[in-house]
C-alpha cells in the first residue's frame, strides 16, 4: 500500500471514528481489496472461506471502529483484525477436521506478502524503540538469552526474569497493551 492510500485510510478511519458515516465508502474502497487479497493468499485463492473471512473482518472493523486509537496507525489496526479472522478461520477448519494440521499451520504461498513484510518492519521498529528505553545491563541479559548464552545458576535466571519484566512493562506503557 502506498503512502497516499495509507494516509487516506487513516483519515477516513479517523472520520468514521468521529461519527462521520460518509467515511464508510472511503474505508471500504481502501480495505476491501487489501483484505480480500490477504485472505486469499493466506487461506488459498480457491477457498470460499477467504471471501467470507475478508467480509467478516470488514464487518468487525466497522463494528469496532469506536475502539480505534486515532493516534495509532490505521493500517496496522486493520491488518490486526484481518489477521485475527484468518487465524480464526484456520482454527475453525482444523476443528471441523476438514483438512489436516498442515492447513491450519500456515500460508499456502511460501513467500511473505507485502502486508506481512510491512507488519514485520513495524514490529521490529517498535521493538527497537522499546529496547532503547531499557538499561544497558537489561539489554545485554536479553541479548545473551536470545543467543542461548545462559550462565548456570540462579543469578542469571533472576537477572533475565527482571529484564523480561522491565521489557514487558516498557512495551505496555509504549503500546498500551491490554
Amino acid at each position: 500500500m502506498d503512502a497516499l492510500a495509507r494516509t487516506r485510510l487513516h483519515t477516513a478511519l479517523v472520520r468514521l471514528h468521529g461519527g462521520d458515516r460518509t467515511a464508510f465508502d472511503a474505508v471500504y474502497a481502501v480495505l476491501w481489496p487489501l483484505f480480500l487479497g490477504f485472505a486469499r493468499r493466506e487461506l488459498g485463492a480457491d477457498t470460499p472461506d477467504a471471501d467470507d473471512v475478508a467480509q467478516e473482518a470488514l464487518l468487525k472493523l466497522f463494528a469496532h471502529v469506536g475502539r480505534f486509537d486515532v493516534e495509532r496507525d490505521a493500517l496496522a489496526w486493520a491488518l490486526g483484525i484481518i489477521g485475527f479472522e484468518i487465524r480464526t478461520a484456520r482454527n475453525r477448519t482444523l476443528r471441523r477436521r476438514e483438512a489436516g494440521a498442515e492447513a491450519a499451520s500456515g500460508r499456502t504461498d511460501p513467500a511473505p506478502g507485502p502486508e506481512a513484510v510491512a507488519l514485520s518492519r513495524e514490529l521490529q521498529a517498535a521493538a527497537a524503540e522499546v529496547l532503547g528505553t531499557l538499561r544497558p545491563a537489561d539489554i545485554e541479559v536479553l541479548e545473551r538469552a536470545a543467543r542461548g548464552e545462559r550462565e548456570p545458576g540462579p543469578s542469571f535466571r533472576k537477572r533475565l526474569e527482571r529484564a523480561v519484566s522491565r521489557l514487558r512493562l516498557a512495551w505496555r506503557s509504549a503500546h498500551d497493551a491490554d
